[in-house]
């Protein structure tokens, strides 16, 4: 099991928490501030089982796009950590 922690653009959010929505993958969405993006961003919180990664990582690449006059821009920065245990009450 992962728990993902996914910084992601303002722009990208509605979308992606609804892409994520339509195959089955829960987000917990979390208002967040800072330069880490230099712009507007939402942190977003993802329990997600191994088999399950792929299908995170194509829809993030689907939504998630460059700017095209800022092709080094990023539009989210997405951390994954093992869990040992997660409990859904």
């Amino acid at each position: 099991m992962k728990m993902i922690f996914a910084v992601v653009a303002d722009r990208f959010i509605r979308n992606l928490v609804d892409e994520l929505m339509d195959v089955g993958i829960s987000v917990t969405e979390i208002s967040s501030t800072g330069g880490f993006l230099s712009q507007g961003n939402t942190t977003i919180v993802i329990g997600v089982k191994e088999e399950k990664m792929a299908i995170l990582d194509k829809v993030f690449t689907k939504v998630i796009t460059k700017k095209k006059d800022d092709p080094k821009e990023s539009g989210a920065h997405f951390f994954a950590v093992d869990l040992e245990q997660g409990l859904h009450i």
